[in-house]
């Protein structure tokens, strides 16, 4: 039985024509369904689940590129042979609460980016987690406030928007419900992110991407090193490739 991430081919190879995203997802829910909702007749995306961060998840990619024969060798360095399929690595920061693991965690994220940079991979990577992604589709994030650089911020925020949420669906008021809600605890479940997150943020889309870029240009210098440019995420750049690849009406 083929795995759903396998690349189909035929003997019209109509695989090599079709623009195919392979996406390397951190988790197991969140992204690989909300990545999954911009395929059309003229893309296929293909989201690979739970592939951790950081270096796990790059080194992942890379093996899976090697095994099927995506890659090339240019003396002892390899990289990607074609610019089709797109290989995207998605993975968060996820600070540490403690040296010495903060500064392993600085190294790994920053070198993570410049490996999968190095094999033609590319990144769309979130400081400190993708969460930030789905809050800017409500609000701006201040740079100023230092407890913005902090994933716990985004879950905090995102559970109090959600409590609020004018018109909530059927899903969301059954999940309210619940004494402990929270967006960390109830919304990391298929269902619920499908039925309840996904249509919430997707008519939101323009605004994200924009608020993504104001953060982005705010850390435009060269001399930041990529786990100093917190709050920040890359996503935006893997969502407008996939919308203006697969024409998906927003």
């Amino acid at each position: 039985m083929n795995e759903p991430w396998n690349i189909k081919t035929d003997d019209t190879r109509k695989a090599d024509s079709k623009p195919t995203f392979i996406i390397f997802c951190e988790d197991e829910v969140s992204e690989p369904i909300y990545f999954k909702y911009f395929e059309t007749p003229n893309i296929q995306v293909n989201p690979i689940k739970n592939q951790k961060s950081k270096v796990d998840n790059v080194f992942k990619a890379i093996c899976y590129c090697e095994n099927n024969d995506l890659m090339t060798k240019k003396g002892t360095k390899s990289f990607l042979k074609n610019k089709n399929p797109q290989v995207w690595c998605v993975f968060d920061r996820d600070l540490e609460n403690e040296d010495p693991k903060i500064q392993i965690g600085n190294v790994s994220f920053d070198e993570s980016i410049n490996t999968a940079k190095s094999k033609g991979i590319k990144v769309a990577w979130s400081n400190d987690a993708f969460e930030l992604w789905i809050l800017l589709h409500f609000e701006d994030v201040d740079l100023a406030n230092a407890d913005n650089k902090n994933r716990i911020t985004y879950y905090n925020r995102l559970t109090e928007i959600f409590k609020s949420l004018k018109n909530p669906n059927n899903d969301l008021i059954k999940v309210l419900t619940h004494q402990s809600f929270s967006y960390k605890q109830d919304f990391k479940h298929e269902n619920n992110f499908r039925n309840i997150v996904r249509p919430e943020i997707v008519g939101k889309t323009k605004i994200a991407i924009e608020r993504a870029k104001k953060l982005e240009k705010h850390f435009k210098s060269p001399n930041i090193p990529n786990h100093e440019k917190a709050p920040c995420t890359l996503v935006h750049h893997l969502v407008e490739e996939l919308i203006k690849t697969g024409g998906k009406k927003i």
